[in-house]
């Protein structure tokens, strides 16, 4: 080995036992700090404990008795609020009950005055019931020298009987019903449809009840 490979040699291990040496310092330092940390915590543990010693002898055996006291208070709140959840569910159990029987008295109430109300309908509807829209439409065509289109019989219909529902499409859906039965004469015109009562047409004897319900409406 060489003068210089010696001296080299020598400079490593003299920055690596430097650099060991910092942190062994640095690392005393820490746990010194530390240690301080310790003992003044301990310090003050031992000042309490002699504190505490000290309370703890003046009060002698009053410390003992004070746990009696508060399991008497403990089983006294238990029975205070045991005698309070008895009396609530008392005082809520008629009340359910109560409100049982009136929700019951309101639904029959309502049943009834349902019940009277769609008899009251039913009497009006039978009562306001006029002749059939079959009998109406034939009779109004049979009574006009020319045709007359669905909305020009509605208008008519309308007119003659205000108090009745009369429109452009149950009209039209009603007279093609006549025509079916060759009561009425259909004649379309371009995009208009024209309708005529057939002199020879006589009035059925009476209305299916499909039809009874369309005139009703």
């Amino acid at each position: 080995m060489t003068a210089q490979e010696n001296i080299t040699l020598k400079a490593a291990y003299a920055g690596k036992v430097a650099a060991d040496l910092a942190e062994n310092t640095a690392e005393q330092d820490r746990i010194r700090a530390e240690i301080e940390t310790l003992q003044a915590q301990l310090a003050t543990l031992e000042t309490d404990h002699a504190l505490l010693e000290s309370v703890s002898a003046a009060l002698g055996d009053t410390a003992g008795a004070v746990p009696a006291p508060r399991r008497a208070a403990k089983k006294t709140a238990a029975v205070a609020n045991k005698a309070a959840a008895k009396k609530t569910a008392d005082a809520v159990a008629p009340k359910k009950a109560g409100g049982k029987k009136d929700a019951a008295t309101t639904t029959v109430a309502a049943k009834k005055t349902v019940a009277t109300t769609g008899g009251a309908k039913a009497a009006n509807t039978g009562a306001d019931k006029g002749p059939a829209l079959t009998e109406l439409i034939h009779a109004h065509l049979s009574s006009q020298s020319e045709p007359r289109t669905a909305r020009e019989i509605a208008k008519a219909l309308a007119d003659a009987n205000p108090g009745r529902n009369v429109n452009d499409n149950l009209v039209r859906t009603t007279t093609e019903r006549l025509v079916a039965r060759s009561r009425v004469d259909r004649v379309k015109q371009g995009s208009t449809v024209y309708y005529t009562a057939k002199p020879d047409a006589a009035p059925a004897a009476s209305e299916p009840a499909g039809e009874a319900t369309a005139a009703a409406s």
